[in-house]
């Protein structure tokens, strides 16, 4: 069974789930999920699991992400994106100088509203979904990084600015743009948002959607997995001999006193003949495995 990651560049006009189902069916692959969610309206990069390293998805290092987003001034919609409903309106675009000035404001540790049409859950049931049925709720705020905010573009004809972000993950552009325009006494929503980064996966070394359905066969396919130790390059690793494979894949700890002595690790990588077959974590030189693995060696 072929396990790794693929990553995935997301076209604009289709949710994540849709994408990764289309290649879940095209490949008979028995698993399949990704990292980090990309709204219907945004193109760029999903990280893509699919069998085994589904199970290494909340271990791999995706906490920055990066940004391409533009913005079209003078209106304020009710998904903060170009699909929505009109609810305010100006006829002031702020000059360069402003936005510079005020974006210093938006780097760091910032408060956000995520965007009512959005994925997070009220009681179990999406925010999107209530929204769509007209029921009225309040999003908690969340407190998220911003590394960086630079401006790409300003087009003040055409009511247009673009930037580039670097993000803590879970960051919501929209909501930054929408901040954005209201501290300078303005609206705007976005017209256009590209993931160019997360984590180790990057748009220069993606694959277009299109490209991997029209792949063949299997076989063909294997040629854009990435390792699953590629991708978990900053866990440490300890290697494992026949005996101690055999316990760790009946869930039992393992004594590694003699490879790593007392150290402790929150996380540890087990490797056997260079394919990782558990993750866990290492207290007084015992190993304990979190995930398994069933790599074929």
């Amino acid at each position: 069974m072929v396990s790794g990651w693929i990553n995935l560049y997301k076209p604009s006009g289709y949710s994540s789930s849709y994408c990764i189902s289309l290649l879940k069916k095209k490949f008979k692959l028995k698993k399949i999920g990704h990292a980090g969610t990309l709204d219907p309206l945004a193109d760029g990069i999903l990280p893509v699991a699919i069998n085994e390293a589904t199970k290494t998805i909340k271990f791999i290092n995706n906490k920055k992400k990066t940004y391409f987003f533009e913005i079209k001034w003078g209106e304020q919609r009710d998904t903060f994106d170009k699909e929505g409903i009109v609810i305010n309106k100006s006829n002031y675009v702020p000059e360069i100088k402003k936005i510079l000035l005020i974006k210093k404001n938006f780097v760091g540790e910032v408060y956000q509203n995520p965007p009512i049409y959005s994925a997070k859950k009220i009681n179990g049931e999406r925010a999107y979904i209530l929204a769509r049925k007209g029921i009225k709720f309040k999003l908690k705020k969340i407190k998220k990084k911003i590394y960086g905010l630079k401006i790409l573009n300003h087009d003040i004809n055409n009511k247009k600015t673009s930037f580039l972000v670097t993000c803590s993950s879970g960051t919501y552009v929209r909501s930054l743009a929408n901040d954005l325009a209201l501290s300078l006494n303005s609206f705007c929503y976005c017209t256009k948002i590209t993931r160019l980064r997360d984590g180790i996966f990057s748009k220069k070394n993606s694959y277009p959607l299109k490209n991997l359905i029209n792949v063949e066969n299997s076989e063909d396919f294997k040629k854009y997995l990435l390792d699953i130790r590629s991708v978990l390059y900053h866990i440490p690793t300890i290697k494992i001999n026949d005996k101690k494979l055999k316990l760790i894949r009946n869930g039992m700890k393992v004594s590694m006193l003699e490879e790593v002595g007392s150290k402790e690790y929150k996380e540890i990588l087990a490797d056997y003949h260079q394919n990782v077959v558990a993750l866990g974590s290492m207290r007084n030189g015992i190993f304990y495995p979190k995930r398994i693995l069933n790599i074929n060696e």
